[in-house]
């Protein structure tokens, strides 16, 4: 994957290539000069941008609707899916011990690669460019959205559906693992599911969104 091609996939071109291959370098390649505090800025960027744009465009939303279809467009594995649409996953630089790991293991980088590209374009070509190429990446996502989504986070669907199964809600065990990465896991009728993030909220946000997914509960 080159840098033409992920700039043309976003719509932008960087004038400072520096920002964009800052924007790519995890911690574990370099302690020192990495994406985090890009990755910082990326995150309250895309959540304006994203905000701004549901308050214009969606004016049958009230409050509680922007905030979960905010929640859902923002929320840890939809930032992994849309780092590895553009085309992340083949262009971060990582530590050999890091390139190993399985990819569920990665999405906490591969968030943080998204949310550092998005501070990165904004660093260097303000708010104008970063709103064009944020929804760019998201135009299938917000094309698709409706007032009839359901855009409750996964833990609370997830407890929902057991309950109405006649199930106990499942308990979450979150451990903190090395890089500022947690792990959660749960043991359902049997089976182990894993979920991981950059924080335990989003770890068990990704555990309960594999459970969904599998199936395996209904």
């Amino acid at each position: 994957m080159s840098l033409k091609e992920l700039e043309t996939l976003i719509d932008y071109s960087f004038n400072n290539n520096d920002l964009i291959n800052k924007a790519l370098i995890h911690k574990s390649f370099d302690a020192n000069n990495n994406n985090e505090r890009l990755e910082y800025l990326g995150d309250s960027i895309l959540n304006s941008v994203i905000s701004e744009h549901l308050y214009l465009n969606f004016l049958d939303y009230q409050e509680g609707l922007l905030t979960r279809a905010r929640a859902k467009l923002v929320q840890g594995s939809h930032l992994t899916l849309k780092a590895s649409e553009i085309g992340l996953d083949k262009m971060l630089q990582l530590s050999k011990g890091m390139k190993k790991l399985p990819d569920e293991r990665k999405s906490s980088i591969l968030e943080g690669a998204f949310e550092a590209l998005i501070g990165a374009i904004f660093i260097d070509g303000g708010w104008v460019n970063v709103k064009k190429a944020v929804l760019k990446i998201y135009q299938d996502d917000l094309n698709n959205l409706s007032v009839t989504d359901n855009f409750k986070d996964p833990k609370s669907t997830l407890q929902e559906f057991m309950q109405a199964q006649g199930l106990k809600p499942p308990s979450y065990n979150t451990i903190e693992l090395k890089n500022k990465t947690f792990e959660s896991s749960v043991n359902l009728k049997g089976i182990r599911y894993v979920g991981v993030g950059n924080s335990k909220k989003v770890a068990e946000a990704n555990l309960a969104e594999e459970v969904l997914k599998s199936g395996d509960i209904i």
